[in-house]
């Protein structure tokens, strides 16, 4: 089975992680999300949520189109679109908002260590940093499923 990647950014970090994207599961959605692609955005963090970061995301889609998950519930490193506030969050740690959530990608299991430096930095940064932070988000392709 072959499963499709994107690569994601942080320009001010030096580092990136890759993630596969949720085809089965949200189909409409995850083609729409690579339409956009390549894409850049600023990288900022969710204060109430817990262990979320999030990026300004135009992406727009009925919910009829999409599936959902109970954010609460989701592993760390899952990624949803926000249809409502137009944003893409990704989960690096607890998250304390049990809402519904479009999930489009999963980084994958070897980055969810980086990812969780990852944002440890963008809370930082957001709280005492003087730079925007980018983050950039490219399609890697296709891969036979190992």
């Amino acid at each position: 089975m072959e499963k499709e990647y994107i690569k994601i950014e942080w320009d001010l970090l030096k580092t990136s992680v890759r993630a596969e994207l949720l085809t089965k599961f949200n189909p409409v959605a995850v083609e729409r999300l690579k339409e956009t692609l390549p894409y850049t955005s600023i990288q900022s963090h969710a204060v109430v949520a817990g262990g979320q970061m999030y990026c300004p995301y135009r992406l727009v889609l009925g919910t009829d189109e999409c599936n959902t998950e109970n954010m609460a519930e989701q592993p760390i490193g899952r990624g949803n679109i926000e249809l409502d506030f137009q944003y893409l969050s990704i989960n690096y740690g607890v998250i304390t908002e049990g809402v519904p959530a479009v999930a489009v990608l999963q980084v994958v299991k070897e980055d969810v260590p980086k990812l969780q430096w990852i944002g440890e930095q963008v809370l930082d940064n957001l709280f005492y940093g003087t730079k925007y932070m980018k983050v950039m988000m490219t399609y890697l392709g296709r891969e036979k499923d190992a």
